[in-house]
């Protein structure tokens, strides 16, 4: 199947189609059927994508991050100020030639940095090694988008295209829809939002499900039910790094502070801005850590490092997989306990900086 021509041949009709609330489920079907071939064209690219030359990388650390940017936008240079690891490039276009990976610890986290091939224009098509690009970033728990002070508007703008285009959405919750099949009766809809009932059932029936119960929560648009019928799509947080901050004059890195108010601007020449980078990057994770103590009273000096929201179930489970099924009791001391040394069960939940002592039958 030629998916392109398919898909611009049912773009090219949603354009013809005059807009109004009568051809409101016509267009919406015609999104659905374009939302399938994609979904079909993406899964058939993935499998083409990703691994071999250094592409395939095994993940540790407690989360993974990866540098997305066009060629020389400084993606390396930004890893080595990172981590002090060097990364390799081609001598004929100045970029990385396989993904370089390395582990930025800070304060007690060890994250897993990436510096990929600089992307090129139409990458998501495949261009440049794109899909195999594409595919590690898809793996990342948080995407780092670099791009060059001097060109931060066209780069961001296409960068965040083609990562669409990929199946990854940023800075976004998954749909607040639910669907559970059946294997037969009617279809039942329990429609919080704005949609059409009918329209709804008829994407439903596009993606080949004739029975079920679904739940759209408020606020669902057709957009988010298609995605929430796409299972390949991945939910991923992002930094803009806009980097090389010392090429621009003061005026215009205001302008660029006040388009990008979230952003990082960073230069490897101006040290300090490296440091917020580095904290930037380590809260996005929302870590908390939590240091053990020993029979013998002895305080781990490395941490535990945990999710805000962890409980002593959560320890137990990050030291070892038994403890939580031999756990009696444990002790805590830090700022989620009601006072000092103060004995708890699995459910309880832990604060950065606490200590805990877990005790077993």
């Amino acid at each position: 199947m030629d998916f392109d021509q398919r898909i611009r041949e049912l773009e090219e009709e949603i354009r013809r189609t005059q807009k109004n609330k009568a051809t409101e489920k016509h267009i919406s079907l015609l999104l659905a059927k374009i939302a399938k071939l994609k979904r079909e064209k993406l899964k058939m690219e993935l499998k083409r994508g990703g691994g071999g030359g250094g592409f395939d990388v095994a993940k540790t650390g407690d989360a993974r991050v990866a540098l997305v940017g066009f060629p020389s936008v400084g993606k390396s240079s930004l890893l080595t100020s990172l981590t002090g690891k060097e990364s390799k490039s081609a001598d004929y276009a100045f970029t990385t030639v396989s993904v370089i990976p390395a582990i930025l610890e800070y304060k007690g986290a060890k994250i897993q940095i990436l510096d990929l091939p600089g992307i090129i224009e139409d990458a998501s098509k495949g261009k440049g090694r794109g899909r195999e690009v594409l595919a590690v970033v898809r793996t990342a728990d948080l995407i780092l988008i670099v791009v060059e002070a001097t060109a931060a508007e066209k780069q961001l703008s296409s960068i965040t295209r083609m990562l669409h285009e990929v199946g990854i959405r940023l800075e976004k919750k998954r749909p607040d829809v639910r669907i559970s099949k059946r294997a037969s009766g009617p279809m039942k809809i329990f429609n919080n939002s704005k949609l059409d009932t009918s329209t709804i059932i008829a994407i439903l029936n596009e993606n080949g499900i004739r029975s079920a119960d679904v739940y759209i929560g408020e606020g669902v648009e057709y957009q988010d039910l298609l995605d929430s019928l796409d299972d390949s799509l991945v939910y991923t947080k992002s930094l803009v790094v806009i980097n090389k901050i010392d090429l621009i004059d003061t005026n215009t890195l205001d302008i660029l502070k006040s388009k990008y108010p979230k952003a990082v601007f960073v230069s490897n020449y101006i040290p300090e801005t490296i440091q917020i980078l580095k904290d930037r990057i380590y809260k996005e994770f929302d870590f908390i850590r939590i240091y053990t103590k020993s029979w013998k009273g002895e305080v781990s000096s490395d941490p535990l490092i945990l999710k805000r929201g962890a409980t002593v179930r959560d320890v137990c489970r990050a030291i070892h997989r038994e403890l939580e099924e031999n756990f009696k009791y444990a002790i805590v001391w830090g700022t989620s306990a009601k006072y000092p040394g103060q004995r708890v069960g699995l459910d309880h939940k832990m604060d950065d900086g606490d200590i805990i002592q877990i005790y077993d039958q």
